[in-house]
């Protein structure tokens, strides 16, 4: 998951310039019997796989005049080989790839706008968590459609929760506050401490730093998708708040990768950790006993950031071929297979109308409760790899090391992201 989110592809899309707006379709068109094939590339190498599969078969199946011709690589593998495919007319019909890129291949005209697929009825809007169709949005279009979507939510580790007499998880920053500061104990190696309250990872990771700033009303770039606000008052309110915490109490490591607060969690030395679903294998192979629910309210505002992968059609992929193409994902979407793929592999539905009573694990069923309330992180920004890499994880690296004050690197970290943000 952290690595489909890291890679970029910033020399290949330079490479690439608009002889991407040339890329073919790789095998649309008829096959034997007038069968529409559509060939469909993606990186669900993990434990998503055999649910990814199943439903290409059923598909396959029940749609006997398409069939969808399916290549599964790691996703390093996937970008590597995307845009060269593209610019030599071979690229796939169908991908599906991180929300966080596509906004950068669209403005390369890589793919093409999929918003017919609302207005021919073959996708029910109103079904769709909304936060799954900003996800795939660039510049006022649908260029992507939910392969999956999750918000972030706080893992909780029950035993060291009971050892240090705290009934449940907490509700709000004050009692998330008080818990971190009970549950942060010990002194390990070089003076941290042996227990942690909280571990998040604050780079090669899922973004976990701007739900912070999101409760107290600030974040990184506003939802008009043009204003940075960073630096603005409440932001530098709330890391002024979190930087007190981790840099005077340690209720956090800092410098953590994903894959590192990972282990601590699995460990037992963090009683919390903020992240998706694919968490839920590794603490049960590590016999954590765990629960999971909402990132605690801030004093602003209760939310969350989500994950997601889109489905994408490449831009020469007409007639038959991209209705059959549509027709796949909305076959995905559809209820019956987002109730198979929820059961399968942990992720939450992409759909509203699914709920507890049609999930068999009830961690599912809170991603799935939560999945509202989740907002995608500068969602249609083309340039999003660098600003994650360049700018957001560096500027709140130095802040939790004590480089300097939150309000100063803020600043300087906005002036870097005005320059980069979309039609700026």
């Amino acid at each position: 998951m952290d690595l489909r989110r890291k890679l970029t592809v910033f020399a290949a899309l330079a490479a690439l310039g608009t002889a991407a707006a040339c890329g073919g379709s790789g095998s649309s068109g008829g096959g034997s019997g007038g069968t529409v094939t559509v060939s469909f590339w993606n990186g669900f190498t993990g434990g998503d796989r055999p649910g990814v599969e199943h439903l290409v078969d059923e598909f396959n199946k029940s749609h006997p005049k398409i069939h969808v011709n399916m290549q599964i690589m790691p996703w390093d593998v996937f970008y590597q080989k995307l845009l060269p495919a593209y610019g030599a007319g071979k690229g796939p019909d169908i991908t599906a790839m991180s929300a966080n890129q596509l906004a950068e291949y669209a403005s390369k005209r890589v793919f093409q706008p999929l918003d017919d697929a609302f207005s021919s009825g073959l996708i029910d809007k109103s079904k769709i968590v909304p936060g799954a169709l900003q996800a795939g949005q660039y510049a006022a279009k649908q260029y992507g459609l939910p392969a999956n979507f999750t918000p972030l939510l706080l893992y909780y580790n029950k035993k060291l929760f009971k050892q240090a007499g705290i009934a449940g998880p907490p509700a709000n920053w004050t009692e998330w506050t008080a818990d971190l500061k009970k549950l942060t104990k010990g002194k390990g190696p070089g003076g941290a401490p042996a227990q942690y309250g909280l571990t998040m990872g604050t780079h090669d990771s899922v973004e976990g730093i701007p739900i912070l700033l999101a409760g107290q009303g600030g974040g990184v770039i506003g939802s008009d998708g043009k204003t940075v606000t960073l630096d603005s008052p409440q932001s530098v309110q709330a890391m002024t708040y979190w930087t007190d915490l981790v840099r005077n109490d340690h209720v956090m490591p800092v410098g953590t990768s994903g894959a590192d607060a990972d282990k601590l969690m699995q460990a037992g030395t963090a009683a919390m950790e903020v992240n998706g679903p694919w968490l839920t294998s590794s603490l049960d192979q590590a016999k954590i006993d765990y629960g999971v629910a909402m990132v605690p309210a801030g004093p602003a505002a209760q939310t969350t950031i989500d994950d997601s992968v889109q489905f994408s059609v490449g831009s020469r992929v007409k007639g038959a071929a991209k209705k059959a193409a549509e027709e796949f994902i909305a076959f995905w979407n559809s209820r019956d297979s987002q109730i198979y793929f929820a059961n399968t592999t942990g992720f939450p539905p992409t759909r509203t109308d699914i709920g507890a009573a049609d999930l068999k694990n009830p961690n599912v069923a809170v991603f799935a409760k939560y999945a509202p309330k989740a907002v995608p992180l500068m969602p249609g920004q083309t340039q999003f790899p660098q600003m994650q890499s360049e700018v957001i994880d560096p500027t709140f690296e130095k802040i939790l090391n004590g480089k300097g004050d939150p309000a100063t690197l803020l600043k300087q970290g906005a002036t870097q992201l005005r320059s980069m943000v979309s039609g700026s």
